[in-house]
């Protein structure tokens, strides 16, 4: 059985891209089909799996399949189209974006099923991978919605540091939305941690902000990744962590991330 999962969070630079791509490589390195989706307008998941804008003239990424889709082409093309989209990368598939993901903005409120759209076209190739990560761009608007729609599940980084929480309640109210209105088996994976320093005060107080506030209602993962600057080279070079720097406690904590997903 296939399990979607979206990484989700208000605020850009909390670790998303980069636990969407590190917790995905470990589960493909466990013998697992992945499937990466690039839902951001950054399209910095693309990039950290090795696939540059400039791969991708002439090709289709998720900007094509958001509007046919929207059109409502026959199931038939909208297959063709996603297949057609998906990359290979060293180790995960992807579905590739680019910045002119960002012509949505104005296309997707308008369209009919707008909520729908990403989980029509993730059911084209659903069933043929084991699990699909989806790294959300920032923010709490319809691409997100999209996302949750489509997803059985959601990971909610969250930076280790004062200004980290905020939209952490924005993101739980947008969770329980959608539970009530469009997928009402939608999970909660867990907050994760990110860009943790051991030897500070702050992140400690952080730590024990997020399990006091939301510990209750929301799975707080007990691995957090601590900041490395192996983590902000890996991309450079277009590979996970897991390749780079596998030893590093970052790696090891994302490996444990990403296995305990596996068993929830």
């Amino acid at each position: 059985m296939s399990k979607t999962i979206s990484i989700i969070s208000c605020k850009g630079g909390v670790g998303k891209t980069t636990s969407a791509v590190n917790i995905s490589s470990y589960i493909q390195r466990q013998g697992r089909r992945v499937l990466a989706v690039d839902m951001d307008y950054q399209h910095n998941l693309s990039k950290h799996f090795g696939i540059l804008p400039g791969h991708l003239k002439n090709s289709i990424t998720l900007y094509d399949l958001f509007v046919a889709a929207m059109d409502d082409c026959s199931e038939e093309e909208l297959d063709k189209l996603v297949h057609s989209a998906v990359r290979k990368s060293t180790t995960v598939d992807v579905i590739p974006a680019t910045a002119k993901l960002s012509l949505l903005d104005k296309l997707l409120p308008t369209a009919t099923c707008r909520e729908f759209v990403l989980r029509e076209i993730l059911k084209c190739i659903k069933n043929e991978y084991d699990y699909i990560f989806i790294d959300c761009h920032p923010g709490c608007d319809l691409f997100a919605i999209n996302a949750l729609t489509a997803s059985d599940s959601v990971i909610i980084p969250v930076e280790a540091h004062p200004l980290g929480l905020e939209g952490l309640d924005q993101v739980e109210k947008l969770i329980a939305t959608v539970r009530r209105h469009l997928n009402p088996d939608l999970k909660v994976d867990g907050i994760l941690l990110t860009k943790f320093q051991n030897n500070t005060n702050c992140c400690r107080d952080i730590r024990n902000v997020v399990k006091n506030s939301f510990g209750d209602r929301i799975h707080v993962f007990d691995e957090y990744i601590k900041y490395s600057i192996n983590i902000a080279e890996a991309p450079e070079f277009g590979i996970s962590i897991h390749e780079y720097a596998p030893r590093i406690e970052a790696a090891q904590s994302y490996a444990k991330i990403a296995l305990e997903v596996m068993l929830r």
